[in-house]
């Protein structure tokens, strides 16, 4: 397949726990040839003007997107918004309120580093956020680079992975609050990288019944069994198949910008869906 008849629609900005600009993000999608690309960080809506200016520059189209996590213990759920409105007042006031608890997170987390013989501070840790919503591969990358772990990964698996002692859980919000609120701001909400959970009909049933539309089957996370597995339930609800990269930077690659995409298609459907329930 062509690859200017595909898309990345999960990536993620300096705005969140990625590296790259959203303009740096459109420019790499231009230089690789992608269609359509959407950026979407976590918690926040600040990349959007920036990543829609560099699309019409570049003639890539940019769809606003967004990742919220869901008030959910096992298994964790994400949920990506697409084709909202980045300046709607509701959602931007809910996202000002989940960034102050990020914040105090990261504080706790500190707090439990050190009572662990880790000498780092939420100042510094903050500063490598560059003012972006501030998560734990910010963590990640300050034990990197002060030697504290030999690979951004280590740091998941000694101290802040879930379960282990330093990890703190984020606030987060219901998942018919997450749905909500992007369809309140005009946009459609997608199931993120599922995986074996998508086998689990009651839990499957539930997201549905919140409102989503897709469902992502292509992520660096899945195997090509679970990327089936995401497809033929989407097909029997008849909903969105949708994808990306999940690219965040180097240290954490498992998928270059553009590396895992999908048709286009899947924007138009998520487009069609968008007007439907707006109608």
């Amino acid at each position: 397949m062509n690859i200017r008849s595909l898309c990345d629609l999960h990536i993620h900005s300096h705005y969140s726990d990625g590296s790259l600009s959203p303009a740096g993000i459109v420019a790499a999608a231009a230089r690789v040839g992608l269609a359509a690309v959407s950026v979407t960080d976590h918690d926040t809506t600040a990349g959007q003007p920036e990543a829609l200016a560099a699309g019409r520059e570049t003639g890539v189209e940019v769809v606003t997107g967004i990742e919220l996590s869901v008030e959910q213990p096992q298994p964790e759920i994400h949920i990506l918004g697409y084709l909202f409105d980045p300046r709607e007042p509701v959602l931007l006031g809910r996202l000002e309120l989940l960034e102050r608890s990020r914040r105090q997170r990261v504080r706790t987390m500190v707090e439990l580093l050190r009572g662990s013989g880790v000498d780092v501070s939420a100042e510094e840790i903050f500063a490598a956020a560059g003012g972006g919503t501030i998560g734990r591969p910010h963590v990640a990358k300050i034990l990197l680079r002060c030697g504290i772990v030999a690979t951004f990964q280590e740091a998941f698996d000694r101290f802040i992975g879930n379960g282990r002692s330093c990890y703190v859980p984020k606030d987060s919000i219901t998942l018919e609050q997450v749905v909500g609120l992007i369809r309140g701001a005009g946009g459609v909400a997608v199931w993120a990288h599922p995986g074996y959970a998508i086998r689990d009909g009651a839990l499957l049933q539930r997201i549905v019944d919140a409102g989503i539309a897709g469902l992502e089957a292509w992520h660096p996370n899945h195997s090509q069994q679970i990327t089936a597995l995401v497809i033929d339930e989407a097909r029997r609800l008849g909903l969105v198949c949708t994808g990306g990269s999940d690219y965040h930077f180097d240290e954490a690659m498992k998928s270059t910008l553009g590396g895992i995409a999908v048709p286009y298609e899947a924007v138009r459907r998520l487009r069609d869906a968008a007007g439907g329930h707006l109608s």
